[in-house]
């Protein structure tokens, strides 16, 4: 070394050193080398071992020196040792490989070997990831290594002159790169990922043998330069070359657009045309490997059918593609994360592993896609946790990268089923289900700033709801539809973000049925709405249509556009989703009938994918063309009973099959029906096995099940009733003149909240027996009316129990204690009138006097009769004689009960005017109607029309008998009222048969028995024990003993009036019909006769006479010795020829007829939401004659946020267009208010209120610029007022109850102008409303207001003086106070009156009357210092002078605090006003406690966490604040870790110095104590040296344990620093700690 290196002098290698030394480059070109000499590593490392550039090149830039070029062949490993080599140059040496060791040397980022000999470049070269620019020019190389394209930094790659053919097809991915020179090479074409440089600049493919370039580069950006100069590219490309670079770009994309189309035409699956579909098969291949972030991994493109997830088609440059993302799999329920794709043109289902960090696995989330920025944006949804979220992500489908932007504003609560849809740069989004109910709140992020806002809109909204239809239609326009809440929604709503104006459009129509979970979309001035599930949660596959022109929008409210139904021409599916996008419906779906259909099992297991694509052009459907059926209305019942039978397998087993016992039930029963038509052929067929709702018949006695809810609300007649009726919703009979073929279970009924008069039946049945009711289903005939359930003819029930009550009040008023008892007493024995509590009112009830308005809230009790009655003796008369006596419609006591209705329903004597009629009166709007019948008759042309001649339509109802539950007379309950009837007074026509869950009787007592005649309910006897009368299908078997009968049996008779209905005569009995012989029997039963059939024989016999033939050993024959071995009915044999009984008296029936087996239904139940909705969906509307009653639900989502009741209308006509009262019953108000009344015809309003209101009010009446009547709770006030009354602008008057200073009575008269006087002097001549007694009420001086023309002029003239609005101070003329009787004082000085008349100056003071005395003592006295004193007694002294006045000054004072005491009045009564004003406008409802759990258990523990954690971020305070995707850098994340270990550092310290502090405090108080001991120790006592151990023990103690914390807290103080250290490196927020670079 010391003579040089190569041709290089010591003195030039020196000076090259020493520059290296300096500047870190060590030149050692042109040096002749052709290697580098042993320890030349070692020598340039003595000089600067950190050298960052070596220049080994070889070409010698002046020929005039002379230099020898490096012939370098290879590199020795030593060189590894420069490990901060970044550039390394070789040009123009001797290489023909690169050398092994520059693939070692990590930090080069400078590589530059052209002008060698080089003819390939090894893998390895992708172990250079810092390598930025790469310079291979010159050489022999005919291939790049496909590593190349993994360098992340390689900005400049030269590789011209080389004999490249080919090119990576991954070259493409070089993200860097800036420059690529690739001339002179013998390149034939360039790989199509060059499209995807996305900061290349300069590109150099010249003189190469080119023919095209990919039309993917069209796309690259920033291309500044393009050399294409000497290839063989064809007169197209040369052209577009020549006429500059932008429009060259052009042309490729123009060129890539249509070798695309060529493609997708190439490769497109050949669709199979369905119609207007065509219907193509969705590839998917199972085990895909797929290159990742991670590595390379295998993917299943298999996309499971799934629920709550997303569909969203979107519109790229490339094409459209639909994507779905996460949902709940079906096949084990698991919830994902995974993203789907499928573009429309291959038709290949694609698992798209992302970049970024994905949201977390969810469904019931909102998507939408962002068409500025084609990326899906998803909101919310629920994890597999059931944790609602609220948080964004959104997808770039460029890149396919996941990002969760940072929002700013309030963003919405967390919640599911939200819908989304994107409209000018924002996601909109709409209703969902979040924590405590469903909302309608619009919210709007825009997609750009990531901000959040909610706009006001004004009109009206749509309700809370979830699960909705959402699209954007005519540029501005939002429409939502349907939806669900508590119940699935129908209507359509209208937004215009120009106006921000909400607006419901009512439509005609072919509407469609209420839906959720479907699709919207405006295509061409219509909506079309597919899809969908229905109220019974079953798929729908129906279409409709809807015009709305876009420039008809300020019409849509008044129009009324009709929807049409389109045919869908889709067929049902195992499973289906769909999507409408751009005039096309696209849709996936399991199998179909062309391309073959998918195994039922799998597809119920989920172990299937979409395996069929469906498109179609909306234009290309046409309108459905509807059978006459179809366009009915569609019978709600036959749609319930489809779906179950759809979904059969979801029921209980029992629902689907038969038991053994069911089946020999099913077959006795089956022969009993086929005897009975045998013996009565035109009979109605029994109803006996109808089919279930899965399809499955079933004996109707097992339908039935006897249930006993948890609510006692159930455990009453009453109770039960109206629960049945308010609970269910009615629906009429598809066929009124048939039963129906399907009664369901009545837990399924419960469950649709819906039925029509069978199902109510037994539901209300099942409900009455089970707590403990002797209820029967009973199948007859009724009027139209009563069938189709219209009570517009019928009394409203809350007014005949108003009636009942005010009737039974007066009664019980009227009459002595004792009396009342035998009075009720006789009033049972005399039966006939009318049984429970449908008794009719009696006399004097077809009034109801006004009440005064105190007494309103506390109406009169109805009185009861005793609860427990001793029953009377039973009669031991001859039923035969009493036949005698039945009673007839003729009979005087029918004539009795008549005319009770009549004066229930008619008006009283004397007529008048209606509006003459008392406030508050209940029958008010019914008393001067004309009669009105229960049971819905007259009035209806078209009913009767319907019910003349024999009445066919057939109807259920129940039949409640005596014996059970303390019910003393039987009755008929109408299921759809809760009415209840005697049965000689119902609006019935017929009886054909009736069950309970033990048997079913048939009705024998038909006038024509062999004939279809009505057997009418008031005429036949319900003793079901007569087998003459019913004919029982099992005889005896799960009945009531004899005795047991016979006691029921005198119940019924006399619920009956004490008669048997109707004995009939021999000839009508033994009626022959189709050559049967009827007779009767002979035995000691001959009294009682029967219809019977051959031999004697019961129906029942026969059955069980066929089943012994049928079986071997049974015996054979007929005649004689069939009925021998036919058992007898009874142990009173109707036949002498059935011989051969055992002693039982079962004989062998006992083999042939079956058991009733137990009910297949589940015991009922009812939840607690649904029983507290009271009504299907929360209202129920009820017309009945001039009256208008509505109920709501009283808890829960349905509730009224006003927290009304009930509400009833009550009108002067029959159309109910005149309103005459309108009572309204609220619940839960926070300011107690109970009842509103008010009077439209007399400007009257009355409200009530419960204890606790404001001001302690009880209830007000207010006429309007009348006067106002406020009623309050003494007891609840310091000042005792119990009432005031305050005509407007006239007079105020109180009255107190209970005050110390025995006031009870203050009132305050107001001047009045010239004009008002005269009108009011002229209604007080008239009798008006101002000389009424000061002490009535509000309602009796309304009353007595009613009909004075001069006091509504005077109103009216009030009216007009106030219309200014100014409450201003009125002067008043006189004021008088009045007291109570002091016992203790004498007479004539305890003060019974004060008057004081302002406006004339003086005052008068009475006093109470004395003993006997008819005059009392006054003074008067005047503000100019005269007085006049009457003095009663005469020999009483005379009051002196000072006496006198002082009298006076004490009235003077008096006299200011009664004016204040009046000015605080009128500021309370402003007070009210104000207050009750505010109570209105801002209602609120007390949560019960029922909410306030169903709300808690919605909230999960898990959401709970999730707040608290959001709550107490740990760098939340150290943040700064970001927009968007941004991210911290570095700078900033270094910051935010200095700022929080700073604040845990600052913390730890304060601690520490704070357990220092007390130690050192400790020790102090310590020292001190010791020092006193010493100092005092013999001067102390025994007791204080044990107190100073005591103290210095304690002193120690806490001393030890504050040295022990002290230690503790230093050693864990540095562990929480680490901790909080490692804890900062791994937030994902401060990534950017770890990038060095």
């Amino acid at each position: 070394m010391a003579e040089g290196i190569g041709t290089l002098s010591r003195e030039v290698l020196e000076e090259r050193l020493m520059e290296a030394r300096r500047t870190y480059r060590l030149n050692m070109g042109y040096a002749g080398l052709k290697q580098l000499p042993p320890g030349f590593v070692d020598l340039v490392k003595k000089y600067n071992p950190h050298i960052t550039e070596l220049e080994l090149s070889s070409h010698n830039p002046c020929p005039k020196i002379n230099t020898r070029s490096n012939d370098i062949t290879d590199l020795p490993d030593e060189l590894e040792e420069f490990r901060y080599l970044r550039i390394l140059r070789l040009k123009y040496n001797q290489l023909k490989r690169i050398p092994a060791v520059v693939y070692r040397l990590q930090q080069l980022m400078v590589f530059d070997v052209s002008g060698n000999k080089i003819s390939k470049v090894d893998e390895a070269i992708g172990h250079l990831t810092l390598l930025k620019e790469l310079d291979v020019s010159g050489n022999e190389i005919t291939t790049l290594p496909d590593s190349l394209a993994t360098l992340p930094k390689l900005e400049v790659i030269q590789v011209e002159n080389n004999r490249l053919e080919l090119l990576p097809d991954n070259l493409g991915e070089l993200a860097a790169v800036i420059k690529m020179d690739l001339s002179t090479n013998n390149l034939r074409y360039l790989p199509n990922s060059l499209g995807q440089l996305k900061k290349v600049q300069r590109i150099d493919v010249g003189n190469n043998l080119l023919t095209k370039v990919p039309p993917s580069m069209g796309h690259l950006k920033t291309l500044k330069e393009f050399n294409l100069r000497y290839n063989n590219l064809d007169d197209r490309y040369k052209a577009k070359v020549e006429e500059g670079l932008s429009k060259f770009l052009a042309f490729l994309r123009e060129e890539e657009e249509r070798e695309r189309l060529e493609e997708i035409e190439r490769l497109k699956p050949i669709g199979t045309p369905v119609g207007s579909y065509l219907e193509y098969r969705c590839k998917a291949e199972v085990g895909q490997l797929v290159k990742t972030e991670m590595g390379d991994t295998t993917v299943d493109n298999r996309c499971w059918i799934r629920t709550g997830h997303t569909l969203t088609q979107a519109r790229m440059y490339v094409g459209s593609m639909l994507l779905i993302f996460g949902g709940q799999l079906q096949k084990d329920g698991s919830t994902t994360n995974d993203l789907f794709w499928m573009t429309m043109d291959r038709m290949e289902w694609h698992n798209q592993p992302c970049k970024g960090e994905k949201p977390t696995a969810r469904y019931n989330h909102a998507a939408c896609y962002d068409e500025e920025n084609n990326r899906l944006v998803i909101f919310g949804g629920r994890t597999a946790e059931r944790k609602r979220l609220n948080d964004v992500a959104f997808l770039d489908l460029d890149s396919w990268t996941w990002y969760k932007p940072s929002t700013e504003g309030a963003a919405p609560s967390p919640r599911e089923q939200a819908v989304a849809t994107f409209w000018a740069g924002n996601m909109v989004l709409f209703g969902g289900h979040a924590i405590g109910g469903r909302t309608n709140d619009l919210f709007l992020l825009d997609l750009g700033a990531w901000q959040w806002s909610q706009p006001a809109f004004s009109g009206t909204a749509p309700s809370p709801r979830q699960a909705c239809a959402l699209c954007i239609g005519h540029g501005n326009l939002l429409f939502v539809h349907g939806g669900r809440n508590n119940f699935v929604l129908e209507d359509l709503h209208v937004m215009d973000f120009v106006t921000k104006t909400w607006t419901e459009i009512p439509c005609e129509g072919r509407c469609p049925p209420p839906r959720h979970s479907h699709h919207i979309h405006v295509h061409k001035d219509n909506l079309y709405l597919f899809g969908g599930l229905d109220e019974l949660g079953a798929q729908s596959n129906a279409m409709f249509r809807v015009h709305l022109p876009g420039d008809q929008q300020e019409t849509y409210a008044t129009a009324k556009p009709k929807w049409v139904e389109w045919d869908s021409e889709l067929p049902y599916n195992k499973n289906r989703t769909a999507t409408l996008s751009n005039g096309t419906i696209s849709i996936y779906q399991l199998g179909s009938n062309t391309l073959g259909r998918v195994n039922d099992d799998d597809a119920e297991k989920g172990l299937v994918f979409w395996d069929v694509f469906k498109t179609a052009k909306l234009e290309g459907l046409k309108p459905r063309q509807l059978a006459e059926d179809e366009l009915r209305p569609k019978n709600a019942k036959r749609m319930r009973v489809q779906h179950t039978i759809n979904t059969a397998g979801k029921m209980p087993r029992s629902f689907t099959q038969h038991t053994a016992h069911e089946v020999r039930v099913l077959q006795y029963v089956q022969d009993f029906q086929r005897i009975f038509e045998e013996l009565y052929p035109y009979r109605r067929p029994l109803y006996l096995t109808p089919r279930n709702e899965c399809g499955v018949p079933k004996f109707v006695c097992t339908t039935i099940r006897a249930s006993q809810l948890v609510y006692t609300e159930l455990y009453d007649l009453d109770g039960a009733a109206q629960f049945v009726a308010d609970f269910l919703s009615y629906e009429p009979l598809e066929d009124p003149l048939h039963p129906p073929d399907t009664l369901p279970s009545p837990m399924s009924v419960l469950d649709w909240r819906a039925g029509d008069s069978f199902d109510l039946a037994v539901v209300l049945a099942s409900l009455l027996i089970g707590v403990g009711f002797n209820a029967y289903v009973v199948m007859g005939y009724a009027p139209y009316a009563v069938v189709q359930n219209d009570q517009r003819n019928t009394v409203c029930t809350v007014l005949e129990r108003e009636a009942q009550g005010a009737a039974a009040a007066a009664a019980a008023a009227a009459g002595a204690a004792a009396k009342g008892y035998d009075a009720a007493a006789g009033g049972r024995s005399g039966g006939h009138g009318g049984g429970g509590t449908h008794r009719r009112a009696g006399e004097g009830s077809t009034t109801n006097p006004a009440l005064p308005v105190g007494a309103l809230a506390g109406a009169a009790v109805e009185v009861r009769a005793p609860r427990y009655v001793v029953k009377p003796l039973a009669s031991l008369k001859s039923k035969v004689l009493k036949g005698g006596r039945i009673e007839t419609p003729d009979s005087p006591a029918a004539a009795t009960a008549a005319a009770d209705r009549a004066r229930l329903s008619t008006p009283g004597d004397g007529g008048g005017n209606p509006d003459d009629e008392a406030v508050g009166d209940p029958t008010a709007a019914a008393a001067a109607d004309p009669p009105a019948t229960a049971d819905g008759g007259g009035g209806d042309p078209l009913a009767e029309d319907h019910d003349a001649g024999v009445c066919k339509y057939v109807h259920a109802w129940v039949m409640v008998l005596p014996g059970k539950r303390d019910v003393s007379e039987a009755m008929f309950i109408e299921p759809s009222t809760g009415r209840k009837y005697p049965l000689q007074d119902s609006p019935y026509k017929g009886i054909e048969m009736l069950w309970n869950h033990r048997n079913f009787w048939v009705c024998l007592q038909q006038p024509q028995p062999h004939s279809d005649s009505r057997a009418d309910p008031k005429d036949i006897s319900y003793d079901l024990n007569d087998p003459s009368k019913w004919e029982p299908v099992f005889e005896e078997r799960g009945m009531r003993s004899r005795s047991e009968g016979a006691t029921e049996e005198s119940e019924v008779l006399r619920a009956e009036g004490g008669t048997s209905r109707i004995h009939r005569n021999d000839s009508t009995r033994n009626v022959n019909t189709g050559g049967m012989a009827l007779g009767k029997g002979g035995g000691k039963g001959g009294g009682s006769t029967r219809l019977q059939g051959v031999g004697g024989m019961s129906m029942a016999q026969r059955v069980a006479q066929r089943k012994q033939l049928a079986t071997p050993g049974g015996g054979g024959g007929a005649g004689g010795a069939g009925a021998a071995d036919t058992p007898p009915r009874t142990a009173e044999g109707h036949g002498d020829g059935l011989a051969g009984l055992g002693e039982d008296g079962d004989g062998g029936e006992a083999d042939v007829v079956p058991d009733i087996p137990p009910s297949w239904v589940l015991k009922l139940t009812i939840p607690r939401d649904a029983f507290d909705m009271r009504c299907p969906r929360g209202v129920k509307l009820t017309l009945y004659r001039r009256c208008q009653h509505e109920i709501f639900a009283r808890f829960g989502d349905c509730s009224r946020w006003d927290g009304m009741v009930e509400k009833l209308t009550l009108y002067a006509d029959d159309e109910r267009t005149t309103v005459t009262e309108i009572r309204e019953t609220f619940t839960r108000r926070r300011d107690k208010l109970r009842e509103r009344r008010v009077y439209p015809q007399k400007d009257t309003t009355i409200e009530l209120f419960d204890r606790g209101s404001a001001f302690a009010l009880k209830d007000i009446l207010t006429v309007k610029n009348d006067r106002r009547v406020f009623n309050f709770y003494a007891a609840a006030r310091l000042d005792g007022l119990e009432k005031r009354e305050e005509l407007e602008n006239r007079k105020i008057i109180e009255h107190f109850l209970g005050r110390d200073d025995r006031l009870v009575y203050r009132s305050a008269t107001y001047t009045e102008d010239a004009a008002t006087a005269a009108a009011a002097a002229a209604a007080a001549g008239g009798g008006g409303a101002p000389g009424a007694p000061p002490g009535s009420s509000g309602a009796e001086a309304a009353g007595a207001a009613e009909g004075d023309p001069e006091e509504d002029a005077a109103r009216r003239t009030r009216k007009t003086r106030n219309r200014g609005g100014d409450k201003r101070m009125l002067p008043i003329r006189k004021m008088t106070e009045k007291f109570a009787r002091n016992p203790a004082l004498s007479a004539d000085v305890d003060v019974a009156k004060r008057v004081y008349y302002l406006t004339e100056g003086r005052m008068r003071v009475e006093y109470h009357f004395g003993t006997n005395r008819i005059t009392n003592s006054s003074r008067s006295f005047t503000k100019d210092g005269q007085s006049q004193i009457v003095q009663v007694d005469p020999l009483a002294p005379r009051p002196q002078p000072a006496a006198l006045l002082e009298e006076y000054s004490a009235l003077l004072v008096a006299e200011k605090d009664c004016l204040q005491s009046v000015r605080d009045s009128e500021w309370e009564i402003s007070e009210i006003t104000r207050t009750r004003t505010n109570q209105e406008q801002n209602i609120t409802l007390e949560t019960p406690y029922y909410d306030i759990v169903r709300i808690k258990a919605e909230e999960s523990e898990e959401e709970e966490e999730e707040a608290a954690e959001a709550a107490y971020d740990y760098l939340s305070p150290f943040l700064p604040t970001l927009l968007g995707t941004q991210q911290l850098t570095r700078t900033q994340a270094l910051e935010v870790r200095e700022k929080a270990l700073k604040a845990l550092k600052d913390r730890l310290i304060e601690r520490a110095n704070i357990i220092q502090a007390r130690l050192d405090e400790e020790t102090a108080a310590l020292a001190k104590r010791q020092q006193t001991f010493h100092r005092d120790r013999d001067q102390m006592t025994a007791a204080e040296e044990e107190e100073y151990e005591r103290q210095t023990e304690e002193s120690m103690f806490r001393i030890h344990i504050l040295e022990r914390r002290l230690r503790r807290h230093e050693e864990q103080a540095l562990h929480k620093y680490y901790e909080l250290d490692a804890k900062l490196r791994g937030d994902p927020r401060l990534q950017a700690l770890l990038n060095v670079y």
